[in-house]
């Protein structure tokens, strides 16, 4: 492969929206302590998107017109995946590859934004307040000056039960759309009269607690909204100083954190920067069954001897679990004071988003792979417990994927941790949803104790016309009609690692816990 020179440099397509017919890309080989950059002019409110490969140690950066960096990929799964843009204002944006390795990217599309009718908007009283001063000629300056002071979103007492919440974003365009917390997927914020004051308010019970994220003037492709284009647009609360993970690079990475007054504490307490003390080894398993091989990684836990460990925890997206749920620290923790077994912890990752969509829900392949390739493979490294010992889990399609193992392979898996299962889930072309619910429903009972999760806040109705936290209910109910046991617990969370980072630990006290302890009744069922 032809390297390029230490710092490349090239000029691609026009300022304004009348691109070249050839849409900018990139290959070489960067050598470590060199660069490699291209230039993209671009217009307002553009929206660049594209993908990348990678081999080594190698990260992409995105730099504005006034030479600040903006946003950083690297570490992507598999050495891969997509990246987008919105361009905040009009100018040169440098695309840099820098490290040690191998790259390619190519950009695949420029979009132009376009501006979207909006609702009437539920108000409180801050807002209300700052619309009549608005009107009055009062500039903006003081609301934002209010805001730096006490942080966003904006919290007022509504009643005894919720708080009135508000959002706020500062000087966009057309549009910006809150993702996540309240509401399944995204929701538009309103704009205050012609100021640069974007809101939108929720009445939130006082123990809600989720993760959100804003994506300003989102560029709309034909008549939806793509997830990739959304993707290139969320960033984080900037008023909003907690985030998760903890240690968030930029405003693009991680997302922002509400905890309302009455939000329980967290379940584990970890330092910002705690890790995991224990030992590691990252391994690369083939499967015949899935055609493809994924990223497994073993933990074991600080102060633990491996001969000594007779529990195993497997969870389903690996990295996340690592990464956003501090697995191995919480592990760590939880061990060290005595509240749960010592455990191996086995994270398995997904070779990419579109795998982890086909693999993760209910087929016969994955359930190959996990009988006869990953828990062989798994007591050949030395990680063996006996059923009852043995818990499966995940979220979102990771919780269904989990209960569909344990109702399938018993002889392995005697326990599960369902977090935010996606329990809605029918294969193609089955109307009736609820796959899983119903195959339950039809047989006996297996050795099985299970923990469930899922937040209020999943309440938007799915394909199949039943929400998540629906499914989930109902699936309670058929496991206690036939006999399984099992606990259900409901709390004013979301679909993020918030939630299912306290569910994490919640569960495997009530799994594996030293001494019974009691999980808060939070809507216990």
């Amino acid at each position: 492969m032809l390297r390029a020179p230490v710092v490349a440099v090239l000029m691609v397509g026009m300022v304004g929206s009348a691109w070249a017919a050839t849409l900018p890309s990139a290959q070489g080989e960067v050598q470590a302590h060199e660069h490699h950059e291209r230039i993209l002019s671009l217009q307002q409110n553009e929206l660049v998107q594209g993908s990348w490969q990678h081999s080594g140690d190698v990260a992409l950066e995105l730099f504005g017109p006034d030479g600040k960096a903006i946003r950083h990929w690297a570490d992507a799964p598999e050495r891969g995946g997509p990246f987008g843009f919105i361009a905040s204002t009009a100018g040169e944006y440098r695309l840099r590859v820098q490290g040690q390795g191998e790259y390619q990217w190519q950009v695949e599309s420029v979009t132009a934004p376009q501006a979207p009718a909006q609702a009437e908007p539920l108000q409180g009283d801050v807002i209300r307040q700052w619309s009549m001063r608005l009107r009055a000629g009062e500039p903006s300056r003081g609301f934002w000056d209010y805001v730096q002071r006490v942080g966003s979103p904006l919290v007022e007492r509504y009643s005894t039960t919720h708080d009135r919440v508000t959002f706020v974003w500062r000087g966009a365009q057309n549009e910006v759309r809150l993702h996540g917390g309240p509401f399944s997927y995204t929701d538009r914020m309103h704009r205050l009269g012609e100021s640069d004051i974007w809101y939108i308010t929720y009445d939130l019970p006082r123990d809600a607690r989720f993760a959100y994220r804003m994506a300003p003037d989102v560029p709309y492709v034909g008549q939806n909204l793509a997830r990739e284009v959304l993707r290139a647009a969320l960033q984080r609360d900037p008023h909003n100083a907690k985030a998760l993970p903890e240690n968030s690079k930029d405003l693009f990475d991680g997302e922002s954190v509400l905890r309302l007054t009455q939000a329980p504490a967290e379940v584990v307490s970890l330092e910002p920067q705690q890790l995991g003390q224990g030992q590691w080894r990252t391994e690369r398993l083939p499967s015949e069954a899935l055609g493809v091989e994924r990223q497994v990684q073993i933990y074991q836990p600080a102060g633990t001897r491996a001969q000594e460990i007779d529990h195993t925890l497997i969870l389903f997206d690996g990295r996340d679990y690592r990464d956003l749920a501090r697995a191995p620290a919480m592990l760590d923790t939880l061990i060290a004071q005595g509240r749960v077994e010592p455990m191996w912890l086995v994270l398995v990752d997904n070779p990419g988003m579109a795998e982890r969509a086909r693999e993760l829900p209910p087929n016969e392949a994955y359930i190959k792979f996990l009988d006869k390739e990953l828990m062989p493979w798994l007591k050949a490294q030395g990680v063996q417990s006996t059923a009852d010992k043995t818990a499966i889990g995940g979220s979102s399609y990771g919780g269904l994927a989990a209960m569909n193992a344990a109702w399938r392979l018993p002889q392995w898996f005697g326990n599960v941790l369902s977090m935010s299962g996606s329990f809605w889930w029918a294969p193609t072309g089955d109307a009736r949803g609820q796959w899983l619910t119903r195959q339950m429903a039809d047989s006996e009972a297996v050795p099985v104790k299970i923990y469930m999760s899922a937040g209020v806040f999943e309440s938007s109705g799915s394909s199949r016309d039943v929400s998540l936290v629906q499914a989930n209910r109902h699936l309670d109910d058929v496991l206690r009609a036939r006999g399984y046991d099992v606990r259900y617990v409901e709390s004013a969370t979301a679909h993020d690692f918030v939630a299912w980072r306290d569910a994490l630990a919640l569960g495997l006290e009530h799994l594996f816990g030293i001494e019974q302890v009691e999980v808060p009744v939070e809507g216990k069922k």
